[in-house]
Order: C-alpha cells, then structure tokens, then sequence
C-alpha cells in the first residue's frame, strides 16, 4: 500500500476547501495519475495553471512517487 499526503496552497485549497488530503494507492503511481485523480475530483483544478513539487521540489508529470511524499499542488507566483 502507498500512501501520499497531498498539500493545497493559495487558489487551489480555494477550490478544494481543504488544506491537505492523503490518498491510498495499491501501486506505483506517477505524478500525472495523481493529476487526473485530483482533475476527476475536483473539475475546477483542469482550469487553473499550477505546478507540483514532491517533497519540496519541483517535480515533472512523469515523477515516480514513493510511499509517504508529500506532494504540494501550488498556483502561479507573482513577483514584487
């Protein structure tokens, strides 16, 4: 069994109202499995642009994850 804590920041926890969530997977999953998953659940999330860290880094759309990464969901960023 794979766990994986899921954590929500800035307009993404608005569209999912919570702040983190953990998901149970029987497999290996990559990060793009995840995305379809959190897509399927929460439609809103296909219109927003985002990027996906994995235990604090940045990580692309074929990242193998490991039981128990903490994957973040975080909008764009904006300068100052």
């Amino acid at each position: 069994m794979m766990k994986l804590n899921v954590k929500y920041f800035g307009l993404i926890k608005d569209i999912t109202s919570v702040d983190n969530e953990e998901f149970e997977f029987s497999e290996i999953q990559k990060t793009n499995h995840l995305i379809e998953l959190l897509e399927q659940k929460y439609s809103a999330l296909k219109k927003v642009n985002y990027s996906i860290a994995v235990n604090h880094k940045i990580a692309n759309s074929d990242f193998v994850l490991k039981n128990n990464d903490e994957v973040a969901l975080l909008p764009p960023f904006s300068g100052g």
